[in-house]
């Protein structure tokens, strides 16, 4: 699986992307021929090789004005679009970013979407970086984008509209649901058709993921910062299919009054709320009472109601909470039908063991289990030898 980590130390912004992809082997050939396929007969790009702070990278300048008095609104860059005979997928992004881009640009300046227009050279830039972006995730075949929170800078810009505020309203308002830090600095680190493109396809947000890395891009921004190189940095790397890193909640509590006997209905209604996994580990504590460090693991979306059940279930005044980040292994649940009745087991596909040699890495539901030794009158280690035993004839461990 192909992924793109944006490195966003800078910011980010349309060039600044597109820059990026270039400097990661987009042949410039296959850019200029895409955007040809457009009618801008006006359009020129400048792609040059350019430091910033001693990082090399690609610097990526659109020029041409448009003739005079000719005004590019979001209807007639949509029809343009439309018409053009661009491949589906780019098209289909193209449009989508676009859209949204514009639907934000109404609502802020309280115009109709169909009369959003783009002022002077900014429409040949939007289009170039939005297109040329949509582009570049076709030909690199990208599957899965994660990106880094986003410096915010604070002061004022200049626009068509007047002077507004940083974030630019646009820019702000398209980041919602983006993790976002202030940057320190007065100056416009992200732009509204960066945050447009970058929140369409980022679904992650944080540090970079785990990766095979195949590859650092580099876009320059145009302006020359004081206290950081102007620059996206790209990660194009290859994820493992079988892995994924999930975002978790720990909640853990110490308990040293309580009587013993309610952990198990403690339990059972923590799991039936939602809790992933859970311990109690013995630990000593103040004025050297044995007590326990009760942990449970659970997804963002349970955490108000597991914290709720610890706080009525136990005699606890209070419940820490931290983020951890949880490297999975995938797993199937399949039920197989055997003599001693349906049992439940859990398949696991381990790193190196992509092979036959991994087939047999799976584990028996432990109920399930429990009914099949019941029902045979047979411990549970003579159960578990005879399930295996019959699961291995019946061509149960063979990949699927």
């Amino acid at each position: 699986m192909q992924l793109i980590y944006f490195d966003c130390f800078s910011g980010v912004s349309g060039d600044m992307i597109l820059g990026a992809f270039l400097d990661l082997g987009l042949p410039p050939k296959r850019l200029k021929e895409t955007l040809k396929a457009l009618p801008l007969p006006e359009l020129r790009l400048r792609i040059r090789r350019e430091e910033r702070s001693h990082i090399s990278g690609v610097a990526l300048e659109v020029r041409g004005n448009p003739p005079k008095g000719r005004i590019r609104t979001y209807a007639s860059i949509r029809e343009m679009l439309l018409e053009s005979p661009l491949e589906e997928e780019i098209k289909k992004n193209a449009l989508e970013i676009l859209t949204r881009l514009a639907k934000t640009e109404g609502k802020i300046h309280d115009t109709p979407l169909e009369e959003v227009h783009f002022h002077e050279i900014g429409a040949l830039d939007t289009i170039v970086d939005i297109v040329g972006t949509a582009l570049a995730f076709h030909y690199f075949r990208i599957e899965e984008v994660h990106s880094s929170p986003l410096p915010v800078g604070r002061g004022w810009i200049t626009s068509g509209h007047g002077r507004l505020p940083l974030p630019a309203p646009a820019a702000l308002s398209l980041l919602e649901g983006a993790e976002v830090v202030p940057s320190g600095t007065t100056e416009e680190l992200v732009t509204p058709t960066g945050a447009a493109i970058l929140t369409h396809y980022a679904r992650r947000y944080g540090p970079p993921p785990a990766m095979t890395l195949k590859g650092v891009g580099y876009g320059l921004g145009q302006k020359r910062l004081e206290d950081r190189p102007n620059a996206l940095r790209l990660w194009l790397g290859e994820k493992r299919r079988e892995a994924r890193t999930e975002r978790l909640i720990v909640l853990e509590t110490n308990i040293d009054d309580m009587n013993p006997q309610w952990y198990d209905r403690l339990w059972e209604r923590l799991f039936a709320a939602g809790a992933l996994d859970g311990l109690m580990i013995p630990c000593q504590m103040k004025k050297n009472r044995p007590g326990v460090l009760l942990q449970v693991l659970t997804d963002p979306e349970h955490r108000q109601v597991l914290q709720d059940i610890i706080l009525a279930e136990t005699t606890t005044l209070g419940v820490r909470s931290c983020e951890v980040d949880r490297y999975a292994l995938p797993r199937t649940i399949e039920t197989v039908d055997t003599p001693w009745g349906p049992v439940r087991i859990k398949r696991v596909l381990r790193p190196g063991l992509e092979k036959d040699e991994g087939r047999k890495d799976f584990s028996l539901e432990y109920e399930d289990l429990k009914k099949a030794a019941d029902r045979s009158g047979r411990s549970l280690k003579e159960m578990e030898g005879l399930l295996r035993g019959f699961m291995e004839n019946q061509g149960v461990f063979r990949k699927k």
